[in-house]
């Protein structure tokens, strides 16, 4: 994979956001993407940044709000292959130990 984004869609309102959320993630589905939802954002990765912006804006347009705040930061990295899980490896690789605690 070559683009690597994170994105959170917030639908606002009051109450639980869990509903809004699913849908956004369930729109991905229809997209050449990898993603993962953390509970913060979502990081999302594809071979290239169109893909990317198409799936986060029908994760947009996928959720029932009056009013809904998207953001997003895409590293398109043009001449590297490059993959989340290799990110979080080089840093546990430094670290020594896996980058994650429990309390």
């Amino acid at each position: 994979m070559t683009v690597i984004a994170r994105f959170e869609v917030i639908p606002v309102r009051d109450g639980s956001l869990s509903d809004g959320i699913a849908q956004a993630i369930e729109a991905l589905e229809e997209f050449d993407v990898s993603y993962e939802l953390t509970a913060t954002d979502t990081v999302i990765e594809a071979d290239d940044v169109d893909e990317v912006f198409d799936a986060v804006q029908a994760a947009h347009n996928a959720v029932e709000s009056d009013r809904i705040i998207t953001s997003l930061e895409v590293d398109d990295y043009q001449n590297r292959d490059q993959e989340a899980d290799d990110r979080v490896e080089s840093v546990a690789s430094v670290l020594g130990r896996e980058p994650k605690r429990d309390r």
